[in-house]
């Protein structure tokens, strides 16, 4: 027990760099924003049933990850990263799941392989790192298909129960964007015979319990029509919107997004056993009819396929294993590609960062780090072919995308997207005083999308946030906001005093009503 204890602790300490940063932290406007934002609602006003946002009901959403937030800063305090706190549980227990999955279905050694190709892929890594129901979502959808392939083996009732609670679970995040992986799976467990075990519908239920508990409480306190919101959202991500994507989209886009494990995948996928039912069924169709599931609908975003990233990651790790072991024209050429010529085609993208570092703007320590991390990554996928054990390999093809994915994380570049406007927003607060004065923001302003997203981020930093006022004349004396003036009026109007503004915030201004 305790060797095992030991070497858990030892393969956790990997992931250290690339999960956790505990520097200034601001956050982007949608949906991350919206969603911490609905959290400090609910704590302000201790309302943890409705989802509000500036005073008026959000009814298009449930209220699970503001929920868990909202729960994670009540406990932790009101520090933004408490605010992370429920996606770093749900982010390591998809690396968790991911890793017991590579052991039922690649039946091979090396499972933290799997994990580690997991946690990074830009995709992936990028919604770790944000404040959004996404990761957990797509946790929730991993659990489904560890339970259902442990079901199908063991019939342990254990396993029959957590394949039907993710489902209840996984809707009170993403409602009936849950029914796309459950179709997904279905034919599986109904051939598998799980849909007759009692514990699987014990699962069901239980797992449905917070959303039947949350939407009956709803109804007693806003009526039937809050739950409208919910049905319009589903018709709205079916029609042409901004959003909106040709069927082919994921095709690129996941691709793009996963590189270079995604070639590593599609290795993989070409070389599945087919005597193996189980890793047929979820390496080969289960993601791809979640793909053409997606595909369906007008609405396509970068981030819906994150559900399947722990299987790509296995058969990333299949398509690598191959590559390494294999000896035929296929992958004499791959590796001669791939360790012999590619880490050449790696000094373009360094000779361009190291000639135009003023237009990039990223610092100088950071170029510095960029230069060794290129040359580590090129000096290591160069070194592959000279090594002869099959782990050493693995280190060697690994050791450049954890490298440049620990620099994106520890860099603040995934956890500090609102530097400007934080900087600025906490100067304010420490000049004037303010981090115990209630400030409300001036909705009238909020008037196009571009000063919206601004009073988001800024929001996000207020300590004390109010609900938010239509205008300036509903303001109490002394009572500060935030509001969105033009320089005209500005000078015309004497119901207030500005006592602060700066073309970072611009063309919101923090004022006083007298």
């Amino acid at each position: 027990m305790e060797r095992k204890l030991i070497s858990l602790f030892k393969k956790f300490i990997l992931f250290i760099p690339l999960l956790f940063y505990f520097g200034e932290r601001s956050l982007i406007a949608y949906d991350e924003g919206i969603y911490a934002l609905q959290a400090k609602w609910i704590l302000e006003n201790n309302n943890w049933i409705t989802p509000m946002k500036w005073g008026g009901i959000v009814d298009d959403r449930t209220i699970g990850i503001q929920f868990l937030i909202a729960i994670s800063q009540k406990i932790f305090g009101e520090k933004i990263f408490s605010i992370y706190i429920p996606i770093i549980f749900f982010g390591l227990l998809m690396i968790w799941l991911t890793y017991k999955i590579h052991k039922e279905i690649a039946n091979e050694d090396f499972p933290i392989i799997s994990s580690l190709i997991l946690s990074t892929t830009f995709l992936w890594i990028n919604y770790f790192h944000m404040a959004t129901q996404d990761i957990a979502f797509a946790s929730l959808t991993t659990l489904g298909v560890y339970a259902s392939i442990k079901s199908y083996k063991t019939k342990i009732p254990i396993f029959y129960f957590y394949s039907g609670i993710w489902i209840g679970l996984a809707f009170m995040f993403k409602t009936y964007l849950v029914f796309i992986p459950f179709f997904a799976i279905f034919p599986f467990i109904f051939k598998a015979k799980v849909l007759r075990e009692s514990f699987y519908w014990l699962g069901l239920i239980v797992g449905f319990l917070p959303f039947i508990v949350w939407g009956t409480l709803m109804i007693q306190i806003n009526g039937w029509e809050t739950f409208s919101g919910l049905y319009t959202k589903l018709i709205s991500l079916s029609e042409n919107n901004e959003f909106t994507n040709p069927f082919y989209y994921y095709l690129w886009n996941l691709t793009l997004n996963a590189l270079p494990w995604s070639f590593f995948s599609l290795i993989g996928l070409l070389n599945l056993p087919k005597d193996d039912k189980v890793s047929n069924y979820f390496l080969l169709r289960y993601p791809l009819k979640i793909i053409i599931l997606l595909s369906l609908f007008s609405t396509k975003t970068p981030y819906y396929p994150l559900q399947i990233l722990p299987l790509l990651s296995i058969n990333a790790f299949l398509g690598i294993k191959y590559i390494f072991i294999e000896e035929n024209k296929l992958t004499k050429f791959l590796k001669k590609f791939l360790f012999d010529i590619f880490p050449f085609f790696l000094l373009f993208p360094l000779i361009y960062i190291n000639l135009n570092k003023s237009t990039i703007n990223i610092g100088e320590e950071k170029i510095v780090l960029i230069n060794i991390i290129f040359i580590i990554f090129s000096v290591c996928w160069l070194n592959i072919r000279n090594v002869k054990e099959l782990k050493s390999k693995f280190v060697l093809l690994l050791l450049g995308p954890y490298l440049i994915t620990s620099l994106l994380v520890q860099s603040g570049t995934l956890n500090d997207r609102s530097k400007l406007i934080r900087v600025e927003t906490q100067k304010i607060f420490r000049s004037n005083n303010l981090s115990e004065k209630k400030i409300e923001v001036i909705t009238s302003g909020l008037s196009n999308v571009k000063d919206t997203k601004k009073i988001i981020k800024i929001a996000t930093l207020t300590p004390k946030l109010g609900n938010g006022v239509n205008s300036i004349k509903s303001l109490q004396p002394n009572q500060y906001a935030w509001a969105s003036i033009p320089d005209k009026k500005q000078k015309e109007d004497k119901e207030y005093n500005i006592i602060y503004e700066s073309s970072i915030l611009n063309p919101w201004k923090l004022i006083i009503k007298k």
